[in-house]
């Protein structure tokens, strides 16, 4: 008997937005839970566009990274953004991005 070959876990890659403050997070939050619905075994996020955040864009991203952890998704980072963990650490939050 043939044994059937076990698909690879899915991988996918966003783009973060140049601007991810609370005026302009909607499109990202549909973005991510478009995402967030689907099953990745690797999931990069691309932070190398991002000037500006505020709190509710690291509040998305760190929601997103909780959600994507427990669904044992590895999560990774590439081009990192200073502006990024420089909000984090006002907000406390920098142990949070980590993949």
């Amino acid at each position: 008997m043939a044994r059937k070959k076990q698909a690879a876990a899915a991988e996918e890659t966003y783009e973060l937005p140049r601007v991810l403050e609370i005026s302009e997070i909607e499109a990202a939050y549909k973005d991510l839970m478009k995402f967030a619905r689907k099953k990745y075994g690797k999931f990069t996020l691309d932070a190398g566009k991002v000037a500006m955040i505020d709190a509710a864009g690291i509040q998305l991203i760190v929601q997103f990274l909780l959600f994507m952890r427990a669904k044992d998704c590895q999560v990774e980072w590439i081009n990192d953004s200073v502006q990024i963990y420089q909000i984090a650490a006002e907000l406390g939050l920098e142990g949070q991005l980590d993949a």
